[in-house]
């Protein structure tokens, strides 16, 4: 049984390499690479709890083995440690989901407190990972949800604590329990995403352009704060799925097409126990139904549809198609606002889709930050 975490030090250079060997040794379990390929190799057969990965590499970038580290393994937290380049080079890193960096020479606290930072987090998400895994394997296999629940019950006690954790700066609130509820949502999405490169950062981009149009039609505050939480976890259905089939470049067969769409029933029976408000279990419900009824998991229409769902169903359908996804890469942008025209009154309400529109066309400085360059105009 591994009684320490165990680092993985990757860099070309035997100074920086052993100096922060000595330095981790007497508290971690060390593993050392010159060479990229042989760190993949490394956590490839090792349990690796967290890798320090220099950028520049004899035969692989950086960036190439923390994209590769992150296949492997997306429970494997990375803190670059780098002097070549600029703090851009570092910067990128993280979009590719590197935890934190730390530019040389280093600092032997900085590195330290950094480390102790980073495994602490992943301890914590460790443990809420391996709770939503339990129950959404659970849910999943058709359990009865009651028996789930009773079982689990000081796993839920368990996620009441890091709530209050997460929120400790607002501890008392009751009344707008959306607001307290915000932060666990991010983290809820953070940990659940962290599974592949692919869907890292969807519900928080999704969270954005929906706020978007929420700020374009006038939504009250507590609406906005519904709906960022809504999209912030309306996804978390899929660990309760194979992710051999969330993750498959080709077709679904007719089987796994049915597994998927269970998600969002999945999702509510997830997060309702921990006391997520009700209208946000109605936009995770709801956020896969289509305006002419052809949708799951009800079949509901036009505006019996909750507007939140509505709002939300563009906006995930937005960030989907701008992306790179497993089984294409990512459409330019003028071919997706055609998708969204040809789409508004079949899939999409012609109402969220006009507004979305306006905002790609006069406000595309609020969409760059998030993927959409130049390139794909």
């Amino acid at each position: 049984m591994q009684t320490k975490p165990n680092i993985l030090i990757v860099d070309d250079e035997a100074g920086p390499r052993e100096s922060l060997k000595m330095i981790l040794k007497p508290f971690y379990g060390i593993y050392t690479a010159e060479t990229g390929g042989k760190a993949l190799q490394i956590v490839e057969k090792e349990e690796i709890d967290l890798v320090t990965l220099d950028l520049k590499m004899p035969d692989l970038h950086g960036t190439e083995v923390l994209r590769e580290i992150k296949k492997l393994s997306g429970d494997v937290e990375v803190v670059i440690i780098t002097g070549f380049g600029s703090l851009k080079s570092a910067v990128e890193g993280i979009r590719f989901g590197a935890s934190d960096y730390l530019l040389k020479p280093f600092n032997v606290s900085e590195i330290v407190s950094i480390i102790n930072r980073t495994l602490e987090k992943k301890r914590l998400y460790d443990q809420l990972k391996g709770f939503l895994q339990d129950l959404g394997n659970l849910v999943g296999l058709e359990t009865n949800l009651n028996e789930v629940r009773n079982n689990l019950s000081e796993k839920y006690s368990f996620l009441e604590e890091v709530k209050r954790i997460l929120d400790k700066n607002k501890p008392d609130l009751k009344e707008e329990a959306t607001i307290g509820n915000l932060e666990f949502a991010k983290t809820l999405a953070e940990l659940f995403e962290s599974k592949d490169l692919y869907s890292k950062g969807h519900s928080t981009r999704v969270s954005h352009y929906a706020l978007l149009v929420a700020q374009e039609l006038n939504l009250s505050q507590k609406q906005k704060e519904i709906l960022q939480m809504g999209a912030y976890i309306h996804d978390i259905g899929k660990i309760g799925i194979d992710n051999k089939i969330i993750l498959k470049e080709e077709k679904f067969t007719e089987e796994e097409r049915e597994v998927t769409r269970k998600h969002p029933i999945i999702g509510v029976d997830l997060v309702s126990p921990i006391g997520i408000p009700p209208e946000v279990l109605e936009v995770i419900r709801h956020h896969h139904e289509r305006f002419d009824g052809l949708g799951y998991p009800d079949g509901l229409k036009q505006q019996k549809i909750p507007l939140l769902a509505r709002i939300l169903t563009v906006a995930d359908a937005f960030d989907s198609m701008v992306n790179d996804q497993p089984y294409r890469t990512g459409m330019p942008i003028g071919a997706i606002q055609l998708e969204l025209e040809t789409c508004s009154g079949t899939q999409f309400d012609p109402d969220i889709v006009q507004t979305f529109l306006s905002i790609i066309r006069e406000e595309k400085d609020k969409l760059l930050p998030l993927n959409l360059n130049e390139s794909t105009s």
